[in-house]
């Protein structure tokens, strides 16, 4: 299972706030059914790899359908195959060891 990050940013929109073109995004994820994780600064999605990359590309293009110029969008992969892993496994290991 890969655990990713991505960040949809759009750019040349005519106001400062993007919560409204963000939700657009996050409604695409929540449809396809992998679980997710909101957090202020991107989304941590866990999934089957090759799913994972459809839902990102969707929500990249969700920002185009709702007429943006240009989108930005940032990926983080962490797909680890020698072991199960989870976001909230990986936060344990590190807080079990403070």
């Amino acid at each position: 299972m890969a655990i990713v990050e991505v960040s949809v940013v759009p750019l040349g929109v005519p106001d400062t706030s993007l919560s409204h073109y963000v939700a657009g995004a996050l409604k695409v994820l929540k449809h396809s059914g992998l679980s997710y994780e909101l957090t202020a600064m991107g989304t941590i999605i866990s999934g089957d790899l090759d799913e994972v990359w459809k839902v990102v590309r969707q929500m990249h293009e969700s920002c185009f359908a709702r007429g943006v110029p240009r989108v930005l969008t940032q990926v983080k992969i962490d797909d680890r195959r020698d072991r199960p892993g989870s976001p909230e496994l990986k936060v344990r290991s590190v807080m079990d060891k403070l």
